[in-house]
């Protein structure tokens, strides 16, 4: 089994060299179900954010040899979990409507190329044993950098990747991007509950048409590689401490794959009702005793 999923990581990799991806790209955006368009959509200029998660750092390295649980199975084994920079838990599963007999998560690194003895050498030619992807993320192009963005990828079934946060969270943004060449069209469902089912309605919904940002990327296997890196940012800002989850899906049914997750990890600012009745209560104890020290007085 091990044997045939190093093989299939092989190709995976490989399936990169087919095709190209534009290195320019139009990104329009849905607020709730409403209509598309390329006023307002998300950017990492514009997030706020005081956390991160690179997936090397939670998952290891996509070295298959030298990290044997590079693969997962959270049907089999429960949610994958991780801790961010700000020691945030977080946790990586399958959403309650994923559908396929396969289910697993992977780490896998978005180049082609190493730098090797002073030339350009196919990564899985050159006795490297990484599970590679050649798509549109960033990837180091120069020698002795590390060979490219770390991924998390969701197999099958549009994705559908579940991400839940051990605590209330006000928004998060992220890389994505498919297997499949062409445009890329995805949606992040927000909830104020961890692990989501059908009954739980999403506090917000945001979706992304992203044109020529998923697929192969030709240019990973020039020498020096020169990366696509066109692949947008999807996600939920501006919450008040209420995101527990969330789910992304995409329409390729390939699944999808997501870079380092940034984290808006600010608490609410809204006190929680029982702060509220602790206010109240401090309040009417203050009123009260003001009250009774005048009637003293008189």
């Amino acid at each position: 089994m091990k044997t045939q999923l190093r093989w299939l990581l092989l190709i995976f990799g490989l399936s990169g060299l087919v095709g190209n991806v534009s290195a320019s790209s139009l990104l329009t955006c849905s607020f709730n179900g409403g209509a598309y368009t390329t006023s307002g959509c998300y950017s990492i200029a514009g997030f706020a954010f005081n956390d991160s998660l690179d997936w090397q750092d939670a998952y290891g390295t996509a070295d298959y040899v030298a990290n044997p649980n590079q693969t997962y199975d959270p049907i089999a084994n429960g949610p994958w979990a991780a801790v961010t920079s700000g020691g945030l838990g977080v946790s990586s599963t399958l959403a309650y409507d994923y559908t396929p007999l396969a289910h697993s998560l992977s780490r896998v690194d978005n180049f082609q190329m190493l730098y090797q003895s002073g030339a350009w050498n196919f990564a899985a030619y050159s006795g490297a044993s990484y599970a590679l992807y050649s798509g549109s993320f960033s990837s180091a192009s120069t020698p002795g950098d590390p060979p490219g963005d770390h991924l998390l990828y969701s197999k099958h079934d549009q994705g559908r990747l579940e991400l839940d946060f051990l605590s209330g969270i006000s928004g998060i943004l992220f890389r994505v991007s498919t297997p499949q060449v062409g445009d890329l069209n995805a949606t992040v469902r927000a909830y104020d509950v961890e692990h989501p089912t059908s009954s739980d309605i999403p506090i917000m919904t945001y979706s992304i048409l992203a044109t020529n940002a998923s697929g192969s990327c030709g240019g990973l296997i020039q020498t020096p590689p020169v990366p696509c890196d066109v692949a947008p940012y999807i996600g939920v800002q501006g919450l008040n401490g209420a995101l527990r989850s969330i789910i992304i899906t995409t329409t390729d049914t390939s699944g999808l794959l997501i870079d380092t997750l940034f984290l808006d990890a600010a608490a609410s600012e809204t006190p929680e009702p029982g702060t509220m009745g602790l206010f109240g209560v401090a309040a009417m104890a203050l009123i009260f005793k003001r009250n009774r020290r005048k009637r003293l007085e008189r």
